[in-house]
């Protein structure tokens, strides 16, 4: 009984047509799987390049740094080459001024001034001062 049963059963199964739509619904369409393609780059590629610009800009700003250094640098020993030039003129000068002054302070021409202004020197004593 218990196979009869299950012999009705499944030619029932068999036999039954199945509704296809129902009056309601509309017919499943096929579903498309749309894919989201992404544009974008990844992100890893934004940093490196991000990086790499910055490294760029940076390594650019330090040459520039260094190149208004060095004209800096090289300004200030122009300035102390032209000072030690005008030291070095000045001691020349000097030079010059102590060997006149040493020239005209000899006793022989001290003498000669002395006699023509009317003056006598005893030849005991003298003393001269600088």
């Amino acid at each position: 009984m218990a196979a009869r049963r299950k012999d009705e059963y499944l030619d029932a199964v068999r036999h039954v047509p199945q509704p296809q739509y129902l009056p309601n619904q509309q017919p499943d369409s096929p579903k498309v799987v749309k894919r989201r393609i992404d544009k974008k780059p990844k992100r890893s590629f934004y940093t490196l390049k991000m990086l790499l610009s910055t490294c760029g800009i940076g390594v650019f700003g330090l040459m520039f740094v260094q190149l208004y250094m060095i004209s800096q640098i090289n300004h200030v020993h122009y300035e102390i080459q032209r000072v030690r030039v005008n030291i070095n003129r000045e001691i020349a000068i000097n030079e010059q001024l102590s060997a006149q002054i040493s020239e005209l302070s000899q006793y022989s021409r001290i003498i000669e001034i002395a006699t023509a202004r009317g003056l006598e020197f005893n030849e005991n004593i003298i003393n001269i001062q600088r």
